[in-house]
């Protein structure tokens, strides 16, 4: 009995230690995953510094993720996120569709670079979406699409902020970008009206989602940019609600913070 409880004691170890060096494993090859199919998918440059991998918990945490601009425009890049932790179903991974269950994003920064006809927000958008409708006009049909396709639960954008970068502003703020604060996104039920979405569709939402709510900052800024930065803010929550057929919504998308809550907690805003 007691050599039992022995061996038995030591499958239980190996599979430990099995266990801790899979994880360890398993962080630098989603990273180079992310780095090397990132592009691919964004058509714009995509890096990541660091990922961990829990197998206990079913959670991934990505650290340090940079999403560049799309061609023709000038800042640093797009989107960097602070880091984003994801929460999923592993027997999932062997169905049609994965099962997320939570992804929270945590200090996200938006550099929005407006140019003369559209920003660099809405020109990755309109990317994603050129490169959805190419099955279609090739005749391929959803189920003869390629890759996986996913299930959010729930996603949470929080403690973010957009570097606005538009033509005067710098000169209010010494000729560096515009910090605005943005309200908080919560997305759920991602993907769960059809049985799942493509990764593309997935981004194309939450981007979607971003969008909106640098439309509402901008709004909410209106005083401190004037005329033309209402503009833009109208401008950016009408392509946030046109692009993709108004996923936002069919993403169930909840924005917290309208205009008249942000100018709370806008530093810009003067105080009465």
């Amino acid at each position: 009995m007691k050599k039992l409880t022995k061996i038995a004691a030591g499958i239980a170890v190996v599979l430990v230690l099995l266990a801790v060096v899979l994880e360890l494993a398993l962080g630098p090859i989603v990273a180079k995953g992310v780095n090397s199919v990132g592009p691919a998918v964004l058509g714009v440059p995509v890096t990541l510094q660091g990922a961990a991998v829990s197998l206990l918990r079913g959670e991934i945490v990505l650290t340090g993720l940079h999403v560049g601009n799309p061609e023709g425009y000038k800042t640093d890049g797009l989107l960097d996120l602070g880091s984003v932790s994801v929460k999923l179903d592993w027997a999932s991974l062997i169905s049609d569709a994965v099962a997320i269950q939570l992804i929270a994003i945590d200090g996200l920064v938006v550099t929005y670079e407006k140019g003369l006809l559209n920003s660099n927000l809405g020109a990755l958008i309109d990317l994603l979406s050129a490169g959805e409708e190419k099955p279609e006009a090739s005749g391929k049909t959803d189920e003869e699409k390629p890759g996986k396709k996913v299930i959010i639960e729930k996603l949470v954008i929080a403690d973010s902020q957009m570097k606005l970068s538009l033509t005067g502003a710098a000169a209010l703020t010494g000729g560096g970008a515009l910090p605005i604060p943005l309200p908080k996104i919560i997305l759920t039920d991602l993907g769960q009206e059809k049985d799942g979405v493509t990764l593309v569709e997935a981004i194309q939402r939450v981007l979607t989602a971003i969008a909106k709510a640098t439309g509402t900052a901008l709004a909410g800024a209106g005083n401190l940019l004037g005329d033309a930065g209402k503009a833009v803010g109208a401008e950016t929550i009408d392509a946030g609600k046109a692009v993709v057929g108004g996923t936002v919504d069919a993403g169930k998308a909840v924005v917290d913070g309208a205009a008249g809550a942000l100018k709370a907690m806008n530093p810009f805003e003067k105080k009465k």
